[in-house]
C-alpha cells in the first residue's frame, strides 16, 4: 500500500514538472512573438504600441534582455530617463555581454548627471566592444562636463580617427586642446568644425578667443565678426569683436587709427546690450569709452590730425 502511494506521488510530481516545462516553453515562445511584433511596430514609428508589445514580452519572459533594451531605448527617446535607466539596468543584468546595453545605460546615467556611473558603464561597453566608436564620443562629452581635458582629447581623437564627419566632435576636441594651451591643435580642430558646419556660431566664437589670447587681433576680429553675423544679438561676441578691432587699430604709442570704425563697433554693442538685462553692468563703462573716443577724435580734428 505504501509502495503504491509512493509510486503515485512520484508520478504526480513528474506530471507537474512536465507541465511546468511545457508552460515555460510556451511563455518563451509568446515572449518572442510579442518582441518581434514590437520590433515591427517600432520600425513603423508606432512607439506607443511597441512599448505594449515589449512589456508583454517581458511579462512572458522576465529575463528578456533585448526587450528591456528596446523598451529602454524608446523611453530614452521620450526623455523618460529614470524609467529608461531601470530598463537598461535590467538589460545589463540579463544580458551582461551586451555592449549596447552598457552604452545605453551610460547615456542614461549621463542624462541623469550620474557621471561616475556613466563612466563605469561606458568602460564596460568598450571592454566588450573596443571599436564602439560612438562610445568614445560619449566618453568625451562626459569628460567635457567634468573639465577633464586630457581625457576629453584622448577619447575625441579616437572617435575622429573613425568618423571625420562629426562637427561637434571636432569642436569639443578643439575646446580640449584650447584648455590644455595647445593652440595650434585647437585652431586646426576648430577650423575642421567650420569646414563641416560653416554656420556654427560657437566655432567662430572659440576661434576668436584663441586668436585673442595669442594677441592675433586681426584674426580674432575676423572670427568674431563671422560669429556676430550668425548671431547679431549676442552681446558678448560683439563686445569681443569691438575689443579686437580697437586693439588692432592701436599703435605702439597707444594712439588709435580708424576711430570712427571703433566707435561704430562699440555703438553696435551698446544697441544690443541695452536690450539685454545681462549686459546692463557693462553699459556705463562702454558709454564712457565711446565718449572718450569721441573726445579724442575731436582733439585730433582740432590739431589737424583727424
Amino acid at each position: 500500500m505504501a509502495k503504491s502511494r509512493l509510486t503515485s506521488t512520484l508520478m504526480g510530481l513528474a506530471v507537474v514538472m512536465l507541465l511546468c516545462g511545457s508552460a515555460l516553453a510556451v511563455d518563451l515562445e509568446k515572449a518572442k512573438e510579442h518582441f518581434n511584433e514590437g520590433l515591427k511596430l517600432e520600425q513603423q514609428g508606432m512607439d506607443t504600441l511597441a512599448v505594449i508589445e515589449y512589456e508583454t514580452a517581458i511579462h512572458y519572459n522576465p529575463e528578456y534582455a533585448d526587450a528591456y533594451l528596446n523598451l529602454g531605448s524608446i523611453l530614452f527617446k521620450q526623455n523618460k530617463f529614470t524609467e529608461a535607466q531601470e530598463n537598461f539596468k535590467k538589460a545589463t543584468q540579463y544580458g551582461a555581454e551586451s555592449a549596447d546595453a552598457w552604452a545605453n545605460l551610460g547615456r542614461t546615467d549621463y542624462k541623469l548627471k550620474n557621471y561616475i556611473e556613466a563612466e563605469e558603464a561606458y568602460k564596460k561597453a568598450l571592454a566588450l566592444k573596443p571599436d564602439y566608436t560612438e562610445v568614445y564620443k560619449d566618453m568625451g562629452m562626459l569628460y567635457y562636463n567634468q573639465n577633464n581635458w586630457p581625457a576629453l582629447v584622448s577619447n575625441m581623437q579616437k572617435f575622429t580617427e573613425k568618423d571625420q564627419t562629426d562637427y561637434l566632435a571636432y569642436y569639443l576636441l578643439g575646446k580640449g586642446f584650447q584648455k590644455m594651451n595647445k593652440d595650434n591643435d585647437a585652431i586646426a580642430s576648430i577650423k575642421k568644425t567650420i569646414e563641416l558646419k560653416p554656420d556654427y556660431f560657437n566655432a567662430y566664437n572659440t576661434l576668436g578667443q584663441i586668436y585673442q589670447d595669442k594677441e592675433l587681433h586681426d584674426q580674432a576680429f575676423d572670427a568674431y565678426k563671422k560669429a556676430v553675423d550668425l548671431e547679431p544679438d549676442n552681446y558678448r561676441a560683439i563686445y569681443n569683436m569691438a575689443i579686437s578691432y580697437q586693439t588692432m587699430n592701436m599703435n605702439d604709442n597707444g594712439d588709435y587709427q580708424n576711430i570712427d570704425g571703433i566707435i561704430s563697433y562699440w555703438n553696435q554693442f551698446l544697441k544690443v546690450a541695452r536690450k539685454n538685462p545681462k549686459a546692463k553692468d557693462m553699459i556705463p563703462q562702454i558709454e564712457e569709452t565711446v565718449q572718450g573716443l569721441k573726445d579724442y577724435k575731436a582733439y585730433l580734428d582740432e590739431q589737424g590730425q583727424g
